[in-house]
């Protein structure tokens, strides 16, 4: 059976950037997720504490570029959670700039039940 998780408006503080001040002033940063994930059984279940902590604990790293986090997952995410066959991860800047916000996001589709995923809408709506 296949069940979908999200996460959303995980906000904590990171180090992120390129720039000099980002790499010594923690920033503001929002992650919303999609998982989708299969299991065979009821006792047989995604722990989404342990996903968010993975999500969360990822940032101290302190990566350089927004890209940089969200190849990290792209990587990371199918070895530490292979029960999930598809994900779509946010990462979003609250205060780098006044007048907007800057997001990036990612995807990773595999093949579910002969549905790829690609097609599926990723937009994450935010207020």
């Amino acid at each position: 059976m296949y069940y979908e998780i999200s996460l959303e408006n995980l906000c904590f503080e990171t180090i992120i950037g390129i720039l000099p001040y980002e790499r010594v002033n923690k920033q503001k940063i929002q992650i919303d997720s999609y998982f989708t994930y299969y299991t065979h059984s009821k006792n047989d279940f995604l722990d989404y504490c342990l996903l968010k902590n993975f999500l969360q604990d990822s940032f101290k790293q302190n990566f350089n570029l927004l890209e940089d986090a969200l190849r990290y997952f792209l990587e990371e995410i199918p070895k530490k959670f292979p029960q999930i066959t598809y994900f779509c991860i946010k990462i979003t800047k609250l205060e780098i700039f006044n007048n907007c916000k800057v997001s990036m996001q990612i995807q990773y589709p595999k093949e579910q039940n002969g549905i790829n995923n690609q097609s599926r809408s990723s937009t994450f709506h935010t207020t």
